[in-house]
């Protein structure tokens, strides 16, 4: 019976061993296949902020004018983030030809972004036709293609009329037809924008930049007082949605906004030749201490106005200070620069030593560093200057 006894034992406990060896083989098996399971999953997207910091693992699911809806990986659940505090929208599924044209667009290399954005265009993909066009827009459009640039904006509203990238895509039209002198279709389609913005409920910052750039486009036109009106608008606009915006990233926006309508507001006036009116504005802003952003375009605006009336050596000084410490304004950068070079230009023809030299140095920093800015395409001018 003992024996038996032992029998049943090793019996039962061989028995319950089976299951822990067949577990160990299982997982050892598992493991492999779980890290191939892995690492076929795809990518995540992310979504960029205008706030800063961005929205990573996720799935975008739909993108439109007023939002874009995604799902955090591992939840069916839709999240949505409207569409104006979205700077961009990284896809995993990003076709080679688009990821390649995008990134030289953003690196400065507009030539080299046509290439493969054409062939991203070629897409059947809606979305991938939409970003092509979009981006290959804002090639033609830095580099000076007016016509081309509009012609891209346009698809990317055929391609999707309800696109994220309509606001931009209806500015980038009127921008790149004003800096084709085409004045008139600008106008045109910067008043029917303010009126789209209201039609479909967009944020009203779209329609302050739109009547930003209107005052630009009537700048250009030296109808100063009709721009002048235009700014004022914006400005106060501006000030009044700040009251009322519902977080800081909100509140930001349109403040930003409301601080270019001011700059511009400033520059005007000096193409008018009222340099104490522009001072009153630019000193008004340069006083504002505890607003970084609103002090440097403000030192930079006087640094314009001393340049304006021929006083170079305190121009470069003022200039020098915004480019030195920056007070936060690094998307300012490209407009002191081009102002600082114009100082030393006609510093040089003053006949101070070195100063050609220098203004060289700030022409080339902008033409690197800035491609495809207005005031990078204005250097171009300078350096005609300098010989």
């Amino acid at each position: 019976m003992a024996g038996n006894g032992i029998v049943r034992y090793f019996r039962r406990e061989h028995e319950m061993r089976q299951p822990t060896l067949f577990l160990l083989i299982l997982a050892a098996l598992a493991a492999p296949m779980a890290a191939q399971a892995k690492a076929a999953e795809p990518a995540a997207d992310r979504i960029d902020r205008s706030s800063g910091g961005s929205i990573a693992n996720v799935k975008v699911t739909s993108e439109n004018f007023k939002e874009v809806t995604y799902r955090k990986k591992g939840s069916a659940r839709a999240m949505k983030i409207p569409a104006e505090e979205v700077v961009d929208v990284s896809r995993s599924d990003t076709p080679q030809p688009l990821r390649e044209g995008k990134s030289k667009v953003l690196a400065g290399d507009l030539k080299g972004a046509l290439a493969p954005l054409k062939l991203a265009a070629r897409n059947n993909t809606p979305w991938v036709k939409e970003y092509a066009n979009f981006y290959l827009g804002e090639a033609h459009s830095r580099i000076g293609n007016a016509e081309e640039a509009v012609t891209a904006y346009e698809a990317v509203l055929a391609a999707k009329p309800d696109s994220r990238f309509l606001p931009r895509a209806r500015l980038g039209i009127a921008a790149a037809w004003t800096a084709g002198k085409q004045y008139g279709k600008a106008q045109g389609v910067l008043s029917a924008f303010v009126r789209e913005v209201d039609a479909k409920r967009l944020h009203r910052q779209h329609a302050l930049v739109a009547k930003q750039l209107l005052g630009r486009n009537l700048d250009a036109q030296e109808k100063y007082a009709e721009a002048g009106r235009e700014y004022d608008s914006v400005i106060s606009e501006a000030k009044s949605l700040v009251g009322r915006a519902k977080g800081e990233g909100e509140k930001a926006r349109l403040h930003l906004i409301g601080l270019r309508a001011q700059r511009d507001k400033g520059s005007s006036l000096i193409r008018e030749k009222k340099y104490s009116a522009a001072s009153m504005v630019f000193s008004q802003m340069a006083n504002s201490r505890n607003d970084p952003l609103a002090r440097a375009i403000g030192v930079m605006g006087q640094g314009e106005v001393s340049l304006a009336q021929g006083k170079s050596d305190l121009a470069r000084v003022l200039l020098s200070e915004v480019s030195a410490l920056g007070f936060g304004a690094e998307e300012e950068r490209p407009r002191v620069l081009r102002l600082l070079a114009e100082a030393y230009i006609d510093l040089k023809s003053k006949g101070e030593k070195g100063a050609g030299k220098l203004a060289q140095l700030y022409i080339d920093d902008l033409v690197r560093n800035h491609a495809g800015t207005e005031d990078a395409q204005a250097a171009r001018d300078l350096q005609k200057k300098l010989k």
